[in-house]
């Protein structure tokens, strides 16, 4: 499956991905390799192997619960985050200016 840099620009805009030119050449040169790669997956004989059962002990998960923090974790969080606003954290809409 080649991909081409038309492609490429779009899983980019998809993927919400700033590629510069130099990041852009060098995935034209190894995305298709990789591609490839995950593509003989489906060639691998796997008649003998039981499916995964799905059960509720494999999938049990944790309550979602708050878990307190520490002033200095707080403050250390607010500080390393690009974006903020008062003491929030701001992230940007997920569908504003979506790409076509």
């Amino acid at each position: 499956m080649a991909l081409n840099r038309n492609d490429i620009t779009r899983l980019a805009e998809l993927s919400r991905l700033a590629l510069t030119e130099e990041e852009m050449a060098r995935m034209e040169q190894t995305i298709d390799p990789i591609l490839n790669y995950v593509g003989r997956l489906s060639e691998v004989n796997t008649d003998d192997v039981p499916e995964t059962e799905d059960t509720d002990e494999i999938r049990a998960l944790r309550g979602d619960e708050a878990i307190p923090s520490t002033q200095t974790t707080h403050d250390g969080i607010i500080a390393n985050f690009p974006d903020k606003k008062d003491g929030l954290l701001r992230a940007p809409a997920v569908f504003d200016n979506p790409k076509s």
